[in-house]
């Protein structure tokens, strides 16, 4: 029996006000000043009748896990759509406003977050109030180039995901692709809110073939447009060369260029959403010596950090989720946190899938997700200190990369 598709796409404002907190940088002390380009909360919703997916992307660098699942818990409360099949993501721009409890060098505005969550739901009510008969088309385009491996590797992720959505006729309901790169073309110094290269990206794709166009970041934990990480820690860095807005479209046009570019075909097939929670370990806190050492440093960047650790050292756990949707039979991978490249490369090895749309940034971001394990080895700013910007007392054990791999394999239906 032929399944017949349902599909829905909206877009909901979520540009914060001029002067709040900008997050993303620990170097960048000053508040915003201007509105380069808007921020959007975009969801596409997609159902065969029987199950039913929503997926919403933000452009904002974070979500704590409490408020991803407040946001599916709105969802649910106003459409009845289970919790478990809404995927709640971020584009990771390091330009637009503090939302977390660790603020990633800014301080959050708990009456912006509490309007970004209801905002979010919003757009994804809208998307199930839109559904419509629709055709699924699916392909991969490939781009090299824009991101670069930041540890000193040259291993990146090419890959271009791509889901087209049509009307019966052929009209465009949305667009939804995906690409691994960390959204810091603009630096530091920047104080205009932007959705960074994603913002490009979408605009190019919609302005070219019509419709919604939904961005969601790949595993890029450690790919960016190519400078060191410790250029978020120092002042003065977004003045580098190649970290303007000229920059930021020319990353998203090449992007959106290859989202044009890929090949699709149509598919068919049921749709459905799983869930699963995981508990992601932490680290040992340093000892209250090592604390005060860095409580004491005028000027430190972490002294705040370590203020707060003497107080409160934090859980020795947070709980997150990963997710596989599947929409016309197609599985779209969902993992929290900031995962690492090698998350995706050995997903769609597994799957046999060159095009598996693999997401990070899904279901709660409190930190780095490093994968494998030998990366703990290595060192380095992911490793050692990216944890204190999330509020963390350490970095997550190596044991949470490999739970969420297992889960997502499990998911899958690729366990072992």
């Amino acid at each position: 029996m032929a399944v017949t598709l349902l599909a829905g796409a909206a877009v909901a404002d979520i540009t914060p006000p001029v002067g709040g907190s900008l997050a993303g940088y620990a170097a960048r002390r000053s508040p915003s000043a201007a509105v380069h380009d808007p921020l959007l909360a975009t969801a596409v919703a997609v159902s065969d009748g029987a199950a039913t997916s929503v997926v919403i992307c933000a452009d904002l660098i974070a979500l704590d896990p409490d408020t991803v699942r407040n946001v599916a818990a709105d969802l649910h409360e106003r459409t009845g759509i289970p919790a478990e099949a809404v995927a709640v993501a971020v584009t990771h721009t390091h330009a637009g406003p503090a939302v977390t409890r660790g603020g990633i060098g800014g301080v959050a505005d708990p009456a912006y977050v509490a309007h970004a969550r209801a905002r979010l739901a919003d757009a994804g009510a809208a998307a199930l109030a839109a559904l419509t008969p629709a055709v699924m088309r699916r392909g991969h385009g490939t781009l090299h180039g824009v991101a670069h491996n930041r540890r000193g590797a040259a291993l990146t992720d090419p890959a271009v995901p791509v889901v087209r959505l049509e009307r019966e006729n052929g009209e465009p309901i949305a667009t939804v692709f995906s690409h691994a790169c960390h959204p810091v073309t603009l630096g530091p110094d920047n104080l205009s809110v932007t959705a960074d290269w994603p913002g490009y990206a979408r605009r190019h794709v919609e302005s070219a073939i019509g419709g919604v166009a939904l961005f969601l970041q790949g595993c890029c934990g450690q790919l960016n447009t190519g400078h060191a990480a410790v250029d978020s820690l120092r002042p003065g860095a977004g003045s580098l060369p190649g970290r303007t807005f000229e920059a930021a479209r020319g990353n998203g046009t090449l992007v959106g260029q290859a989202v044009l570019d890929a090949g699709t075909r149509a598919v068919t097939g049921p749709v459905s959403a799983a869930a699963a929670p995981v508990a992601l370990p932490v680290g040992d806190p340093l000892t209250p010596a090592e604390l005060r050492t860095l409580a004491g440093e005028p000027g430190g960047i972490w002294a705040g950090w370590a203020r707060v650790q003497l107080r409160d050292p934090g859980p020795a756990a947070v709980e997150v989720q990963v997710a596989v949707h599947r929409w016309a039979g197609v599985p779209l991978v969902f993992l929290p946190g900031e995962p690492f490249v090698e998350f995706a490369l050995e997903l769609r090895a597994a799957l046999g899938d060159p095009g598996l749309l693999v997401a990070g940034y899904t279901g709660g971001v409190p930190g780095y997700l490093p994968y494998p394990e030998s990366h703990y080895g290595a060192g380095g700013y992911e490793i050692e200190e990216a944890h204190r910007a999330y509020g963390l007392r350490a970095a997550f054990t190596p044991e949470a990369g490999r739970l969420v791999m297992a889960a997502a394999r499990e998911l899958l239906g690729e366990a072992g």
